[in-house]
């Protein structure tokens, strides 16, 4: 062994004044040390420090702060010392371990005692094993040292816990964004989706900019990402076997002009695609000449004039056809089939109870098709089957809370009808009734002066 790394003790009485705090200590807060002074002053110093002399004369503080301060404190001029032959190397290693088992170490001078280990090419390893902890805790505390001052002095003064502060050292290489997951987790968020947040931004950011980079460095165009590049109609088209993707591999493809790529803004992903697909017409399936515009404007003008004169003519037809009817029969057969093909769900539910059809057949609009299988079966139970449609459209009104004004006509009409077959409304069908018999009246009058209004005295 060299004679640097002997370790010579020896228990002297040393006086105050020849004791050097070194510079590296990393103690900064010695707490309350009347308790301590007034233990010395009566029984004296149970426990001496550990000192090392200096070259320039006099002893530097190996262990012991607290108490050295605590005997200058209680009045005291000298205070036993164990004197060791420390080199300047294990004289910090031993200031650091004498450190580190303390109990009220704070999270940063834990920190800062064990880099200073770590700074003297002590192992990971070894100064968990030192210190009486795990290699992790070693890390974590370490990586303490990273955050930016401000968040440090928090630390150090109570604003922000260890935990908390752990949890930013994530974001320590960009403050800015460490700065930003605080802000939010002060206006409402937590701190760990805050974090997160950061996290992924930051890696969205940089893998973005690695893409850039990759894409710069083979020449591909970076193009803005297009708004449509899956339909077959789109100029600008993915390269793949999806929907709508030009189906050539990205290498395939990088030797044609019409190549570039676009970075996805939600992953950072490289997406390669063909600018100009009209190159590849005839060469690769499902890629077609584009259409004549001027063409295809002239065919969708042509054919909304055929449909406004077909409109037209159908009208003029109409309106002759309901001003000399002669043939009623044919007239209702016509609107009551057209009664049973217009009927929705819940009144063709409503139809087929009422007909006893306890199959109204599957899925949607099941009772509908039954009713016009039935009709369809059966031409002769066409005026059966309307008058039930008609009845079930007035019963699923009648069901509702909110009606509109016409819709409780219609109810009206349909009570007088199971009125004439022996039915007895209630007093407030009757009311409703009623209302409506004023309200034919009132109308009638007003068209008619001459007509006496009813209910009028």
């Amino acid at each position: 062994m060299s004679a640097s790394h002997v370790q010579i003790a020896e228990l002297i009485e040393v006086s105050l004044d020849d004791i050097n705090i070194p510079p590296g200590n990393h103690r900064q807060d010695l707490g309350d040390l009347n308790g301590l002074a007034e233990s010395i002053r009566t029984i004296g110093l149970v426990q001496p420090i550990t000192v090392r002399q200096r070259d320039a004369g006099g002893y530097e503080l190996v262990a012991g702060q607290r108490r050295l301060a605590a005997a200058r404190l209680a009045g005291l001029s000298t205070l036993p010392a164990v004197v060791r032959g420390y080199a300047d190397v294990e004289s910090r290693k031993a200031m650091a371990v004498e450190n580190l088992n303390r109990k009220d170490l704070e999270p940063l001078e834990a920190a800062a005692a064990y880099q200073e280990l770590l700074d003297l090419g002590i192992g990971n390893e070894e100064v968990a094993a030192l210190a009486g902890t795990s290699a992790q805790q070693v890390s974590d505390h370490t990586s303490l040292l990273s955050l930016p001052r401000k968040v440090r002095r928090e630390l150090a003064g109570g604003a922000i816990d260890y935990a908390t502060a752990l949890l930013l050292t994530q974001l320590a290489d960009t403050p800015e964004r460490l700065t930003r997951a605080l802000h939010n987790a002060r206006n409402g968020w937590s701190l760990t989706s805050a974090v997160q947040h950061e996290l992924h931004a930051r890696e969205l950011e940089r893998k973005t900019e690695a893409s850039r980079a990759e894409l710069e460095k083979r020449g591909v165009p970076i193009i803005e990402r297009p708004r449509d590049s899956f339909s077959p109609r789109a100029r600008v088209r993915r390269l793949g076997n999806g929907w709508g993707c030009i189906p050539l591999t990205q290498a395939k493809h990088a030797r044609e002009a019409c190549h570039a790529a676009y970075i996805e803004e939600h992953t950072g992903d490289i997406v390669f695609v063909c600018i100009d697909v009209q190159r590849h017409v005839g060469v690769v399936p499902g890629i077609e000449a584009p259409a004549d515009a001027k063409a295809e404007r002239a065919a969708k003008r042509s054919e909304r004039q055929a449909q406004r004169r077909a409109i037209a003519e159908r009208r003029a037809l109409l309106t002759q056809h309901l001003q000399s009817i002669d043939d009623a029969a044919a007239a209702n057969h016509h609107s009551q089939r057209i009664s049973v093909l217009d009927v929705d769900e819940a009144v063709a539910s409503v139809a087929c109870e009422l007909l006893g059809e306890t199959d109204g057949g599957d899925g949607y609009h099941g009772h509908a098709r039954s009713l016009t299988a039935r009709v369809a079966a059966n031409p002769g139970e066409l005026a059966q089957v309307a008058l039930a449609v008609a009845m079930g459209r007035a019963e699923v009104y009648s069901g509702r809370e909110y009606i509109s004004p016409d819709q409780r006509a219609l109810v009206a009409e349909h009570l007088r009808y199971l009125t004439g077959l022996g039915y007895q409304p209630t007093e407030l069908e009757l009311d409703m009734i009623r209302e409506q018999d004023i309200t034919v009246g009132e109308e009638d009058a007003n068209a008619n002066p001459d007509i006496e209004r009813v209910g009028a005295s």
